[in-house]
């Protein structure tokens, strides 16, 4: 016992709280309850550790990404793709020491990266580091801050954002109708017709189709949203209890070439989404209502389909200087 009772009637604390080789601690006490609370207080105190000197941080960056792909990455619906891109970063940063990366060497990472890639390719790098060290942080497994934190996205042009017009719409699905997977014709009417990602509904299976509805659960943003369908489509669809279709992009990529419609680059099944957001906007739908339609987290990504409406900025017309002089 760490505590013992002396002949004058004090007691004496007298033990080694890191151990035997450790510190010898002795100290008397008026009454056995003061000194039983010392000795609770100093065991905690030699449990933290504080008596040590700090363990010298040399974790490297890969590390860092493993750590994060564990604690947190894995849960993500794009996780695995992200783990893989900070690695590949990480390769070409030469793995530096974590504490030590700083936002100067990212901006000389992100400078040579640029002439391989698309300037938006690499704000996508920076974002993937920048959320890996923000929620490392918020786990207690980062103390060291983030270098990126005060570093700017670099700007750049818009690309040009493509839909599908009308007489286009009857071309591609007439194509896609004519086809041999009939599959791709199903996914592209399902995409069309409710503005979700070709990955949404090709992935879809039958618990995710109810009567005049679909609920799309593998999304970008990991949140599950329900989308009206009309009875015609549904009665197109298959009503089995697995999986609905096959993978079958090269399909649709196939019949619009044979089509000779010319989309924006990068823009392939993507182009479905445009197509309803646009065309939603068009015909006088409400530009909240599409960003529940569409799942965007923010309106700011909705943003873009709003200058498709009738009413858009119609007061430039109205409430000009001018507006008095040409009545």
């Amino acid at each position: 016992m760490s505590v013992k009772k002396q002949s004058n009637g004090t007691y004496l604390v007298d033990f080694r709280p890191t151990g035997t080789k450790g510190a010898r601690v002795r100290k008397r006490f008026d009454t056995q309850g003061e000194a039983k609370r010392f000795v609770q207080y100093t065991l905690a105190k030699s449990e933290d550790k504080a008596w040590q000197p700090e363990k010298v941080d040399n974790r490297r960056l890969d590390e860092l990404i493993e750590l994060w792909f564990s604690l947190h990455g894995q849960a993500l619906s794009d996780g695995k793709k992200r783990k893989n891109k900070l690695l590949a970063l990480s390769l070409m940063m030469r793995n530096p020491i974590a504490k030590n990366i700083s936002a100067s060497d990212f901006s000389k990472y992100r400078q040579l990266r640029i002439q391989d890639v698309s300037i938006k390719t690499a704000n996508n790098d920076q974002t993937y580091l920048n959320a890996l060290f923000n929620e490392l942080k918020r786990l207690g497994e980062w103390t060291h801050g983030n270098p990126l934190s005060e570093l700017r996205a670099l700007k750049y042009k818009q690309p040009e954002m493509g839909f599908l017009k009308p007489d286009e719409i009857t071309l591609v699905f007439d194509e896609l109708k004519k086809g041999r997977n009939f599959d791709a014709y199903l996914i592209s009417k399902i995409c069309i017709s409710t503005g979700c990602r070709w990955g949404e509904a090709e992935s879809l299976t039958g618990s995710q189709l109810s009567p005049y509805r679909i609920t799309f659960i593998h999304t970008k943003g990991n949140k599950r949203r329900a989308v009206p369908i009309s009875e015609s489509l549904y009665n197109e669809l298959p009503q089995n209890s697995g999986r609905l279709f096959s993978n079958c992009i090269k399909s649709f990529k196939m019949a619009v070439n044979r089509t000779g419609v010319r989309l924006p680059k990068g823009q392939s099944t993507h182009v479905l989404r445009h197509t309803f957001a646009s065309h939603f906007m068009m015909n006088g739908g409400n530009i909240l209502v599409l960003q529940q339609i569409l799942g965007h987290a923010s309106i700011t990504d909705t943003m873009k389909y709003a200058h498709f409406s009738p009413a858009h900025l119609e007061d430039a017309i109205r409430l000009n200087p001018l507006s008095d002089v040409d009545k």
